[in-house]
């Protein structure tokens, strides 16, 4: 068995680089997808701020401050898909150090290392490090909140307890579920109270006024809500959820998802005792919980639960197994363990897109629209709109119109598509054929049974992208 100590100090230097690489390499070899889309047409730098915030209001579910902050780095470095993009490629490298200091601040026996592999290694987090959305500026914040209160709990400098209070605010300005983390970290002193019949003033005194504000915050944003809950498209898990709790999707594959949930599961039970008698571990603890109860139990009502929005659970995973598993005294246990996490991390991702780019030609799994446009530029028909049919409301649908020609007119001057046209459905077209786009990933199979009642003249795919030439009765 590999020393522990000598596959971690190689391991690290080796996390970092490939962490950083993985995160930017390729970044925009897909397109945009319709949620990204919607973030684009928000964050436009052309229109007023006053306007962006309508647009936002009118579209997205999520509190405006990752949105503020894509708007004004748009008016800095340009309006392009790309952009936002490398923000979040940007957070998810940060989060990488965020994850390993906080590892190293709550044990520093050399656990910090496996931490940083897992984190730079993890193929869901690099996956939303390049996506134009919220959620890994989500899980970036909420390491830092942690980071807070752990070195208040090690140092008790009050200004920690004030930067906690301002990074939980900007949390719950970034999406509804981090108030999550916010309910873990408050549970404290009622258990400190109970079972230890202690409290600290300065720490319950930040959380009252850090929970009011995070209240106000979520009362004031939803009551002014605008968008119809048509966007709520989520389902209550089955029976499968409960046997991986996403663990297949956060580590790439059901097999190493098991792995790590029971390993993760041994290592709670095995140290029960000392996560009671931590603090800090004990919060971590209550986080993983309270990330999967909280949500299922809302869902009664209204479901609400997917792996991304939860995406911060990762943290209590990653931290619990990287530090509990240094914990163990029987060294040939402990080597296993560590090698097994490292092995079987390293070899799942030649399974994954990430690593096979590199040898093969890399799979799209977007729609590709830069394909449909070159060809409907290449072709002598230049008319074309998307299917919005799959829009339950008119609302749904002007919307989406707007996000698709706003994208789509982009690309297209981009790639000096200047003839080419997006037009209405129903409208007048400069010819009796017309290119219609349907995409697969948010039209199920309802994309050729849309088509019913068409003529069709031609029909090409393009990954999950249906382009669809129909003559007009």
């Amino acid at each position: 068995m590999i020393k522990s100590n000598s596959i971690l100090n190689f391991v690290l230097i080796l996390s970092l680089i490939a962490g950083v690489f993985l995160r930017l390499y390729n970044i925009n070899h897909d397109n945009l997808w319709i949620d990204e889309m919607a973030t684009f047409w928000v964050t436009d730098p052309s229109i007023s701020f006053k306007e962006m915030l309508d647009r936002h209001s009118a579209t997205e579910l999520a509190p405006q401050f990752y949105y503020i902050l894509i708007y004004f780095i748009h008016n800095i470095f340009g309006y392009s898909p790309d952009i936002a993009r490398y923000f979040s490629s940007v957070t998810g490298i940060l989060s990488i150090f965020t994850i390993g200091y906080l590892v190293k601040i709550l044990k520093d026996n050399g656990s910090f290392k496996l931490s940083i592999f897992l984190v730079s290694f993890n193929v869901f987090l690099i996956s939303y490090s390049m996506e134009m959305r919220t959620y890994m500026l989500m899980f970036f914040i909420s390491s830092l909140s942690l980071i807070f209160i752990l070195k208040y709990f090690k140092t008790k400098k009050n200004y920690f307890l004030l930067l906690f209070f301002i990074t939980q605010v900007c949390s719950t300005f970034t999406h509804p579920f981090s108030v999550i983390v916010f309910a873990s970290i408050a549970i404290l002193p009622f258990y400190q109270y109970i079972l230890k019949h202690t409290y600290e003033k300065n720490f319950i005194i930040t959380l009252v006024f850090t929970g009011i504000s995070v209240l106000v915050i979520i009362f004031i944003y939803y009551f002014n809500l605008k968008i119809s809950s048509d966007y709520l498209w989520n389902e209550q898990p089955t029976f499968k959820f409960f046997t991986n709790l996403y663990f297949s999707q956060y580590f790439g594959s059901r097999a190493l998802g098991i792995i790590h949930l029971i390993i993760l599961l041994f290592l709670i039970f095995k140290f029960r005792i000392k996560i009671l008698k931590n603090d800090f571990l004990f919060i971590l603890l209550t986080l993983f919980i309270l990330s999967y109860i909280i949500p299922l139990v809302y869902g009664l009502y209204k479901p609400i639960i997917t792996s991304k929005y939860i995406i911060f659970v990762l943290i209590p995973i990653i931290v619990l197994i990287s530090v509990l598993v240094n914990e163990l005294e029987n060294k040939i246990l402990k080597n296993f363990l560590i090698s097994l996490i490292i092995l079987t991390t390293i070899g799942n991702q030649f399974t994954e897109q990430n690593f096979k780019q590199f040898f093969e030609n890399r799979k799209h799994f977007k729609p590709q629209y830069d394909l449909a446009l070159k060809y409907i530029n290449e072709s002598n028909y230049k008319n074309f709109y998307v299917d919005l049919n799959f829009a339950k409301t008119d609302n749904l649908k002007r919307n989406y119109l707007l996000m698709y020609k706003n994208y789509l007119e982009i690309m297209s001057k981009k790639n000096n598509y200047n003839e080419i046209q997006y037009v209405q459905k129903d409208q007048n077209y400069n010819s009796s054929q017309v290119w219609i786009l349907c995409s697969h990933i948010v039209y199920g199979d309802n994309c050729k049974k849309s088509l019913a009642n068409q003529t069709i003249l031609e029909e090409r795919q393009f990954q999950n992208l249906y382009l669809t030439l129909v003559t007009i009765d």
